[in-house]
């Protein structure tokens, strides 16, 4: 059986009106999408079918933690990740995808595969870099260890610079 298959569902014999459905994900959800290291990830998905005769809205719910190294001490921590997105779906003579949150499906098909919309979800609710959160006074939660190693090796203006740059800079400084 396909791992993904548990991501489906059946809405043809449904009544109208809306239906609630329940899944979880992990890390083996993300190895089905991804070359690379697959998320560790423990989230809750919440998919609610709204069926009415003509389209079906489905609302996903996203809430749960991963697992990352921070960007900027490197220590792993676990990060909440969180999100909502809606798709629309109408009926029509062929499969196709009208926008980002509109697709039409045919009216021969029985059920719905919603894998990819969570992977979606996901993907678009992570931050762009991973840093620990700040504690309840607004202070780095970092690794200070982490964060005093980096502080003694990284360069700033103020060192003294090698005297045989100086002609190279005020090139620059012309342009």
């Amino acid at each position: 059986m396909d791992y993904l298959a548990k991501y489906t569902i059946p809405f043809k014999g449904l009544k109208d009106g809306k239906h609630e459905f329940n899944f979880t994900i992990d890390q083996e959800f993300f190895e089905h999408f991804q070359q690379e290291d697959a998320y560790k990830v423990d989230a809750s998905v919440k998919v609610t079918l709204e069926k009415k005769t003509l389209v079906m809205t489905l609302t996903i719910e996203l809430e749960g933690k991963m697992n990352v190294a921070c960007d900027r001490c490197l220590e792993p921590f676990d990060m909440e990740v969180s999100g909502e997105s809606s798709v629309y779906v109408k009926f029509g003579e062929e499969n196709e995808e009208l926008a980002d949150d509109v697709i039409v499906i045919s009216e021969a098909v029985n059920e719905l595969e919603t894998a990819h919309y969570i992977y979606e979800l996901f993907s678009l609710s992570l931050p762009l870099s991973f840093v620990h959160p700040e504690d309840e006074d607004g202070d780095s939660t970092c690794n200070e260890e982490m964060i005093q190693k980096l502080n003694d090796h990284s360069v700033n203006d103020e060192q003294i610079i090698d005297p045989r740059w100086n002609d190279l800079r005020k090139l620059i400084d012309n342009n």
